[in-house]
């Protein structure tokens, strides 16, 4: 099983998460225009870089620039932030390590 395997498989196990995927930056990627979108509002609003993006409605999106233009992004059951965020803190040291192909 290969980092990024382990990597997915351990933060889908963290409670409320239904997926997990690591997103390179594309022009087509979702994850990317959520955190541009983002960066847009802090610019305007002079608030500074954006780290994570969280989003609640239906369903709960955290979205975490992990560098070198990638996102981690995760998906689930609203209420689960403080886990979620807990979650990628202690895999972060890992995710850094992957150097593979990502979607």
């Amino acid at each position: 099983m290969s980092m990024l395997s382990r990597l997915l498989t351990a933060l889908e196990q963290t409670p409320g998460v239904h997926a997990a995927t690591l997103h390179a930056n594309g022009p087509h990627s979702d994850s990317t225009g959520l955190h541009n979108g983002a960066e847009r509002m802090t610019k305007v609003a002079s608030l500074g870089r954006v780290l994570q993006v969280f989003v609640e409605g239906d369903r709960a999106v955290l979205l975490d620039d992990v560098g070198d233009g990638r996102h981690l992004h995760l998906e689930g059951t609203s209420g689960q932030f403080g886990r979620w965020r807990y979650a990628v803190e202690r895999h972060r040291p890992l995710i850094g390590r992957i150097h593979e192909e990502v979607a």
